[in-house]
């Protein structure tokens, strides 16, 4: 039997965020023309697989080996380029064009010439949706489409690259079953012309319908790689989620309900919120990881307290009325609220109730808006810097009509008056006019946004220039000051000898 080479090869591949390791040396094999299911919980390491493969991350060790040839990275255009075709799990579109845009966005069509072939892009446009049976105005932005009409666009770009893998991660939350469909036959047809496709999916009767193989991978790791016509979907699920505990725990007629309560145990745990469900006591009964991020403490520390002794200690004020709010099982929003280590959250309750409509407790939602709210902040004051900088503009332009009437009337005084001693007053009156020449020049500058070129300063004329400035304030302090200036004596002698 021939032993047929695979598409792509990972061997020993770990890869790592900063302490993270997301990839824990993990091996995969893709063949070509089969359909590879891969499956994990979440953080199980699925999508940084994809990033590897499409360029978005690289491997921090390992081998990686492409149609039989080593590869240090992809980067996203040469992973375009080698045919890796991928549906991100978020749509990955450009809202404010339209479908032609997008999907020739960075591969448009042009002539020899270099011009733009528009009718030849619009045409295959149309084709491509035509292949997904999709019917849309191609020319309108694409937020005026659905997100399904979207995600089609989408869908339609990775084919027009022609690839020889499609990646396909976590799209069947977002389209319809109707839209389902058509991917489903669009797999099946892609397989039929010798390609392959990576179907990450958490549905496991997906994959269990067209899937050859599964991979399992969880904290990084890999589990196993089965071939579907092995397993079954209790074996699968065994494998894949690590709170399924045994084959006569979830063949009881409440599986569903089981694996159900587990599945949003995990949804609560891991969204980036932070989330604390009181019991109708107003005790903690679970805590997630972004509210364990607020409360510093172990995330089981906080379970079993009240929440007046949670907050205080955080919270600087408004305890009082979010207690009473849970008392009262009513709903209340308190934003840009000061929490601890200069923090700024927003609190949400919310009243909990069975389906008898009985209270059974309460929900918070806590959100750190700190950088959002401190951004804004620097926002403002830019505004009222901006602001300063208008008024010093109109001030500096008002007052450069006159000085320009004085520097005009003093250079036709300079011929009338020649004697040492006008000729050294109307020096020093022109000096101070070009003085003030100069604020007004770094007032305007102050109003531009510029790079000022570096120049050399004559410290003694730095002095004297500030001196003038605030003699005012000296006298007023009857301050006195003894300043010799020398430079402007010696300038006075070269212009008499001159």
């Amino acid at each position: 039997m021939n032993h047929i080479e695979p598409l792509i090869s990972l061997k020993k591949v770990h890869v790592t965020y900063e302490s993270f390791k997301a990839l824990n040396g993990i091996d995969f094999d893709l063949n070509r023309g089969e359909i590879h299911g891969l499956v994990g919980e979440h953080r199980a390491g699925k999508s940084t697989m994809v990033k590897l493969l499409s360029g978005a991350v690289t491997k921090d060790s390992g081998s990686f080996i492409y149609k039989g040839k080593e590869v240090e990275s992809f980067s996203p255009k040469s992973a375009m380029k080698n045919g890796i075709g991928i549906i991100y799990q978020d749509l990955n579109i450009i809202p404010s064009i339209n479908a032609v845009e997008n999907i020739f966005s960075g591969q448009r069509i042009v002539s020899t010439f270099g011009f733009l072939k528009s009718k030849e892009m619009k045409k295959k446009t149309k084709s491509l949706l035509a292949s997904l049976n999709m019917d849309i105005n191609i020319d309108l932005p694409l937020s005026c489409l659905t997100k399904q009409e979207q995600q089609m666009v989408e869908i339609a770009k990775a084919l027009s690259l022609d690839p020889e893998i499609l990646i396909f991660d976590e799209i069947s939350s977002r389209l319809t079953p109707t839209e389902m469909e058509k991917i489903y036959k669009l797999l099946f047809d892609f397989k039929k012309k010798g390609k392959s496709i990576i179907y990450i999916s958490h549905n496991m009767d997906e994959i269990f319908r067209f899937a050859d193989r599964v991979t399992i991978l969880q904290d990084g790791h890999r589990i196993g790689t089965e071939g579907i016509k092995d397993l079954d979907k209790i074996k699968l699920m065994k494998l894949t989620y690590s709170f399924v505990l045994s084959r006569e725990e979830l063949e009881k007629d409440n599986m569903e309900l089981y694996l159900l309560k587990k599945y949003n145990e995990n949804i609560i745990k891991n969204i980036p919120i932070g989330v604390l469900i009181l019991d109708k006591d107003k005790q903690v009964s679970q805590v997630n990881l972004s509210a364990h991020k607020l409360f510093n403490p172990g995330e089981n520390d906080l379970a079993g307290k009240g929440i007046s002794n949670v907050l205080n200690g955080h919270l600087k004020d408004n305890i009082h009325e979010i207690t009473k709010a849970i008392e009262q099982m009513s709903e209340g929003i308190w934003e840009d609220l000061q929490w601890s280590e200069n923090r700024i959250v927003t609190i949400k309750v919310f009243p909990l109730h069975d389906n008898s409509r009985i209270f059974i407790g309460s929900i918070l939602l806590l959100e750190d808006v700190s950088q959002e709210y401190y951004f804004n902040d620097y926002l403002l004051r830019s505004e009222k810097i901006a602001s300063v900088a208008e008024l010093a503009a109109g001030v500096a332009h008002e007052i450069n009509t006159p000085l320009s009437v004085i520097h005009n009337y003093i250079d036709l005084l300079k011929p009338k008056y020649i004697d040492s001693d006008t000729s050294e007053k109307l020096y020093r009156i022109e000096n101070q006019l070009s003085m003030i020449s100069d604020i007004i020049g770094g007032l305007l500058s102050f109003t531009k946004i510029q790079s000022l070129p570096s120049k050399q300063l004559d410290i003694t004329e730095l002095v004297d220039d500030v001196v003038l400035l605030i003699q005012h304030k000296i006298i007023n302090k009857n301050i006195h000051l003894k300043w010799e200036k020398i430079y402007r004596i010696s300038m006075f002698r070269e212009m008499k000898i001159a």
